[in-house]
């Protein structure tokens, strides 16, 4: 048989084995949500001159006190997840503040704020404690720079007689509040959040406001005609220039409710099923703020060798058969197709190995037939390229064939092993060659219907013998439709 015919047909099946045996391509990593929207309001509390105590704040509106407690705030804050860990905020809120102070000061003041920032989060569970413990948790930790604008008005202490401002507008002769002062400010805060739903959280947060500023109480300049508010250290009366006096810069802060909404299409939210967390990315899209992407990867199967051995074993393709690889009368058919396994030496033969009369079969050819396949073989001797004599007489009607139908030609050079691979693949190409070039000077009207191929001594047909080495120096000719 020819060899490129067994090889073609050993190499589908072991193809088909193979394919049976391969994996489908690993999934592209899942696309996560990463941005929300969070609102959050409660009660402020001020930090500075004018607070009576350092941690409680007084409740009373008396004679000689005012209540520092009944201030609050609300805001609305945009959120991107920049990965598990870290984060971006970039909020707004108002509010209002009150404080007092007996000492010094006989004071208290009253005031509204305005304030803007963007804060970085840091995910301070899943940093110390890793992303599976309390999973439903969520600590954040953040700081940033923000602009507070703020406007505020102290009074004396019951008589509620005004004293000072944040800023005095004296233009027309009167005294009275202007227009919001602003300063830089820096957030700092810790926010605890519970995962209600795919789509909700729910938190507390804590935040102080430092504030570059000592007028937040409007401490700086006022009415000096109180014995409890005189001049000096903390400006004149028209003092809207004055920052700072010898006090520590001001300070608020709150603790807030807050309620987050998560943006995203496709939102899911991790269940748990005997005791483990199990991701699964068709059930919808996870949020980066709970889900470290790590989880979602699958990690790679460790396969013991009896395990390797049973799926080697299921994915073995089928035993050849070793008659496919055979070709007992060196005719060009396989002895598994063969119908005639004992056709003499230089037989040409139809695609079932049966010896036919090539003379009947030229004379009676129509040149509108269509080709059925042909097979013989075309010997040499070692190392030569030159076509023996006995071969001339079936290329020439080879030629006669060609020429009065429109068959094609295939021609195979091959060699034996007893040279380099580079030479054995340049000798088998110059048989071919010499097989056409016979063709065309012995009168074949169209060489285009001649296809070439080489493949040195890749193709044996035979064993390393010397008859087996003699059937490999061959071209192989197959006539085809």
């Amino acid at each position: 048989m020819r060899f490129s015919s067994l090889s073609l047909t050993a190499s589908l099946a072991l193809l088909s084995g193979s394919l049976l045996g391969q994996g489908t391509p690993t999934d592209a990593p899942p696309r996560l949500n990463t941005w929300s929207i969070s609102v959050h309001g409660g009660p402020t509390q001020f930090f500075g001159d004018l607070r009576e105590y350092d941690f409680y704040p007084v409740g009373v509106t008396n004679r000689d006190s005012f209540n520092e407690r009944e201030s609050f705030f609300g805001g609305l804050t945009v959120n991107k997840q920049l990965s598990h860990l870290f984060g971006l905020q970039l909020g707004g809120s108002y509010g209002t503040l009150r404080g007092m102070k007996r000492r010094i000061y006989f004071s208290y003041f009253q005031a509204e704020y305005a304030n803007t920032e963007l804060t970085g989060t840091v995910n301070v569970k899943s940093l110390l404690m890793g992303p599976n413990k309390m999973k439903r948790w969520k600590i954040d930790a953040y700081t940033g720079i923000g602009v507070t604008f703020f406007r505020s008005t102290a009074y004396e202490l019951g008589t509620n007689r005004v004293q000072r401002f944040t800023k005095v507008n004296t233009g027309d002769g009167t005294v009275r509040p202007a227009r919001f002062e602003r300063d830089w400010s820096v957030p700092m805060g810790v926010a605890f959040h519970y995962e209600l739903s795919p789509r909700f959280d729910i938190g507390l947060d804590f935040r102080i406001n430092h504030v570059n500023t000592e007028r937040l109480d409007a401490t700086i300049g006022g009415d000096n005609s109180s014995v409890f508010d005189p001049t000096g250290s903390r400006g004149s009366f028209d003092g809207t220039s004055v920052k700072r006096g010898e006090s520590a810069q001001d300070k608020y802060g709150y603790g807030a409710l807050m309620l987050t909404y998560k943006l995203g299409t496709g939102a899911a939210r991790v269940r748990k099923n005997n005791g483990k967390y199990n991701y699964d990315t068709k059930a919808g899209t996870y949020h980066l703020r709970w889900t470290d992407p790590a989880l979602l990867v699958k990690p790679p199967t460790v396969l013991s060798l009896a395990q390797i051995d049973s799926v080697a074993k299921a994915n073995r393709p089928k035993e050849i058969d070793p008659r496919l690889m055979m070709d007992t009368d060196n005719d060009g058919v396989s002895d598994f197709f063969d119908k005639q396994p004992n056709t003499p030496a230089g037989s040409v033969v139809s695609g079932s190995g049966e010896s036919i009369d090539f003379e009947k079969y030229i004379t009676a050819a129509l040149p509108e037939m269509a080709c059925a396949e042909i097979f013989a073989n075309i010997q040499f001797d070692t190392d030569q390229a030159t076509i023996k004599p006995q071969y001339r007489t079936i290329l020439n009607r080879v030629v006669e064939l060609m020429n009065r139908t429109q068959c094609r030609l295939q021609l195979s050079g091959h060699a034996d092993r007893r040279a380099s691979d580079r030479y054995n693949m340049a000798l088998s190409r110059r048989r071919v060659d010499a097989v056409r070039q016979y063709l065309v000077r012995a009168g074949l009207d169209d060489p285009s219907r001649i296809l070439i191929d080489y493949f040195g001594a890749f193709k044996p047909i035979g064993d390393d013998s010397r008859v087996g080495q003699a059937r490999n120096r061959r071209v192989e000719l197959k006539l085809i439709p």
